[in-house]
Order: structure tokens, then sequence, then C-alpha cells
């Protein structure tokens, strides 16, 4: 078996599409695909082997022409691929993290995004990444920028065309509790010029609007009370007791009646007066 075939048979026990692409006796290119979680898209690698594998390491590169570290992402370098232990299906493995760790959050191109970007390019910029070997690694590099900044604009949109919606909903909302403050407000309105026209309607209440005017109000009581019961004593002097004696005690009951009513009102002055000193 050829020494190159375990590590082959490896690689493709542990990532989902591994091809050749070349192969002579000398060297040997694969194509290894696999996803990557942290970004959600898929990345394709190039693995060059050379006749002198595994003494000599693998160079993983990205379509771009771009050579990968196989290294681990903890930093270390050194040792980095051992020809008695090491293995090219974690030498590949790093590969692919550390392209996750080189473009961050960013999705990485991909040969797919950039030939149908590029589809739509005009002939001058065609003719200018032909003619300048750096700008299409450039456009490489600023395509999934562009596109994360667009994909955010996006969003913001999104973002106010849904709050503009929910405002319109909101509306009608709005204004049916408008009307129905506005409706209240009047009726509070008309409460406080009923309350305001109150007095005017009960003069009783003008009367004992302070305390001086109540204690007036008591006053004239006392003498209507008084004014009523010499009335009554007036009329229980003109009957003749021998001849309407019924008359007379219903007379007389009256004036006692109406005598103890003045008796009390006048306590309730008194009281009230004392109560003010």
């Amino acid at each position: 078996m050829h020494p190159v075939q375990p590590h082959i048979d490896e690689l493709r026990r542990r990532f989902s599409s591994v091809k050749v692409l070349h192969q002579t006796a000398s060297e040997m290119f694969l194509r290894v695909e696999h996803a990557l979680p942290e970004l959600g898209c898929t990345a394709v690698l190039c693995v060059a082997l050379d006749s002198a594998f595994p003494r000599k390491p693998p160079i993983v590169t990205y379509f771009d022409g771009r050579t990968l570290p196989i290294s681990p992402t903890d930093g270390s370098t050194e040792d980095a691929w051992d020809p008695a232990s090491s293995r090219l299906a974690d030498a590949v493995a790093n590969a692919f993290a550390n392209l996750a760790l080189l473009w961050g959050s960013v999705v990485p191109p991909s040969p797919e995004s950039l030939a149908a970007q590029l589809s739509s390019l005009s002939d001058s910029m065609l003719l200018d990444i032909v003619s300048n070997p750096n700008c299409l690694e450039s456009y490489a590099y600023q395509l999934p920028f562009f596109k994360a900044i667009r994909d955010a604009s996006g969003q913001t949109l999104d973002e106010i065309e849904r709050v503009a919606n929910e405002n319109l909903k909101l509306q009608p909302v709005l204004d049916q509790l408008r009307a129905e403050v506005e409706g209240l407000q009047l009726s509070l309105e008309q409460s406080v010029q009923s309350v305001q026209k109150v007095p005017q309607l009960v003069p009783l209440l003008n009367s004992i609007s302070s305390q001086e005017n109540l204690a007036k109000a008591l006053a004239t009581d006392v003498k209507a009370l008084d004014a009523q019961r010499e009335e009554i004593a007036r009329r229980l002097l003109q009957v003749d007791y021998a001849t309407d004696r019924r008359r007379f005690d219903a007379l007389l009951e009256e004036y006692r009646g109406k005598a103890k009513e003045r008796h009390v009102m006048d306590l309730k002055r008194r009281a009230y007066c004392a109560s003010l000193k």
C-alpha cells in the first residue's frame, strides 16, 4: 500500500468530501470540503502532498492561493509537523480552524460567490483584475465586508418597516383613546360647572360657607323660632278656655313643641359659638 493512502483514508473519514484533483508520481492535489458551523458556511481547501510526504509536511491553501498554517490555533508553531506522529487529517483540521480564525465572524468568500459577483462586474473591473494581481485578493477580502454591511442595512430597513407597521396598527387605538379622553374632559367640565351652580341654587350652602355665616344662620333660626313661638302664644291668648278647650290644648301643645325646638336650636348656637373661641 502506498504510504499516503492511510492518510487519505483517514481524511475521508474525517471530512464530508475529499477528492483527488491531480495525481502524479511526484505530487498529489486533494480538494477537501468541510462545514464551518461557527461561520455557518462550507469551506474548500486544497491540500498538496509532495512525493516526500509524510517526511515533508503538506501544504494547505485556500482557493485564492493563500497558504494556511497547519499548526493548532493556540498559537504554537513548534513541531507543527512531525513525520513520525503527525496525521494529515489533524493538519487539515487545523488549517480549517485557522481559516475560521482568520476571517472571524465574516463568511470567507468562495469560488461560487466570487463567480456570481464577477459575473455582474463591468469589463473595466475585469480588466483591472486581470492587469493587477493584487486586485482579486483585495476584492476577495472586501466582498464579505460589503455583504455584511448590506445585510446589516437590510436588517435596519426591515426593523424600520416593522416599527412603521406597528405605528400604523397603534394609530386607531390612539385615536380611540384620544376621543375617550376628550369625552371625559368634557364630562368633567360639565360636572365642574354643575358644582359651581349649586351654591346659587341652594342658598343654605352660602349661609354656612364660613364659620361666621353658620353662627349667624343659627342665630337667625333662633329668632325665627322665637317669632313663631310668640305668634302661637298670641293666638293662644285669644282662645277662651271655657268655650274652646280643645283648640286651647292644641295651641298649648304646639307652643310647648316650638319652645322646645327653640331651646334646642339656641343650645346648638351657644355650643357652636363657644367652640369658635
